[in-house]
This record gives C-alpha cells, structure tokens and sequence, in this order.
C-alpha cells in the first residue's frame, strides 16, 4: 500500500505554451502533445525532464479548476503525483487517519485511476495518487506491472 514513486510535477499557468518553451529551451525538456480535459476546464502537456514528468495545465474556462487554483494563490505548484498500487485502500487508508480528501473513490482519468489529497492535509501541498494501468511506461523507462 505504499507509494511507489514520484511521478509528476503539476504546475499551474496562465500561458501554457510559454511555460513549455522555458522548460524545453532553458531546461532541455521533451514536451508532449496537449491534452484538453473539459471536465476540469483545462488543458495540460506533460514536459519530461530527467525522471519527472511536469504536467504543464492552463485554464480554458474561467471557471475550472486551474483557473480558480491561480486566482487564489497565483502559478505555481499545484500537486506531487505519486504512483500506488491500489488507490482504492490508500484512500481509505488515508481517510481513517483523518486526512482530508478531494475525492474518496477513485476517478477514472486517462486510463488510469486518480484520487487527490486535499493540501490542508500535508501542509498547503496537494498529493495526486494514481493507479496507473498495466504495462503503463513511466517517465524513468520503468513499466507498471
């Protein structure tokens, strides 16, 4: 039930697209293709560097998640991911140890299964756990088995 690695870095902006020029040209980072996701009013591109991958997010409706995260507190850092087995049991897990949590069942995001741990809980920092699915590559070369 523990967590497996650190597999992301979220970071929330206004300009998407400049944000990735600084970390492909200043940081020599690989950019992926943009990702749009409604549901969350938003749109991301992961940038790898090294053995972490930068999830990229820019609002698309002013009303979204990303776009409420930057009115309150600026761009900047918005989660840690990190990998688990089974989410199911650490958020449960978590919640019996009074850990405040975003969502208490597992959400099905992109193949995978995602739950976030509310930032009150680990001082101001929000930790997204992900089941990511079989045969998942991550960004280190390892393969989720």
């Amino acid at each position: 039930m523990e967590l497996k690695k650190i597999t992301e870095v979220g970071i929330a902006v206004k300009d998407m697209e400049k944000t990735t020029q600084l970390f492909v040209n200043l940081l020599g980072g690989e950019a992926g293709n943009v990702i749009d996701v409604p549901l969350f009013g938003m749109r991301f591109r992961m940038v790898k560097l090294a053995n972490i991958e930068f999830e990229i997010m820019e609002p698309t409706d002013e009303k979204g998640l990303i776009a409420k995260f930057i009115r309150g507190r600026g761009e900047g850092l918005h989660h840690l991911a990190f990998a688990v087995d089974d989410l199911a049991d650490r958020l449960s897990f978590l919640k019996q140890q009074g850990c405040q949590l975003i969502n208490e069942s597992p959400l099905d995001i992109l193949g995978g299964k995602v739950g976030f741990v509310h930032p009150k809980a680990f001082s101001g920092v929000m930790f997204e756990l992900i089941q990511y699915p079989r045969g998942y590559e991550f960004p280190d070369g390892d393969i989720n088995t």
